[in-house]
């Protein structure tokens, strides 16, 4: 197992939405995405309020906006 990667199978990443996930590691929880985590968390706790926030940065930077468009009458 090499640092910093989940020891489990991983197909290539498909060109979808991100999706982080918080895994139990030998010292802590940690962040994972498409097999990369990050250095554990002593708590599971803040590893998921950390997963939330950047699940919810990920989303706002796929989502697309829709166009606002006026009346002019």
């Amino acid at each position: 197992m090499m640092s910093g990667y989940v020891d489990r199978p991983c197909s290539a990443p498909t060109h979808c939405a991100r999706h982080y996930e918080v895994i139990a590691r030998a010292g802590g929880w940690s962040i994972s995405l498409n097999g990369a985590c990050t250095r554990p968390f002593r708590t599971r706790r803040a590893a998921e309020r950390i997963a939330k926030t950047l699940q919810r940065q990920a989303d706002a930077l796929t989502d697309d906006p829709k166009p606002r468009v006026r009346d002019h009458a």
